[in-house]
């Protein structure tokens, strides 16, 4: 895979944590970086994935009733006693 360079600005504090993953799995830094950006994508993507899906189900009045909502309250207020 070809890449390009980029820099980036980050306390020493996590980079030396990162250097520390880094050397528990016999990795480079830009590996485990990589790995770094590659599960933040994937996060961001489903994320926004599930937003679109909700999107299209309010415009199209996939709703759930107001009863619904108060059963499932309920049953998370029964839980915490």
């Amino acid at each position: 895979m070809s890449g390009q360079n980029f820099s980036v600005r980050t306390e020493s504090e996590k980079l030396a944590e990162i250097d520390a993953i880094a050397k528990a799995q016999d990795r480079s830094r830009n590996y485990v970086v990589n790995e770094a950006i590659n599960a933040y994508l994937a996060e961001e993507q489903h994320w926004i994935t599930k937003v679109k899906e909700g999107l299209a189900a309010a415009e199209s009045g996939d709703f759930v009733s107001n009863g619904e909502v108060d059963v499932l309250f309920k049953g998370f207020e029964d839980k915490a006693r």
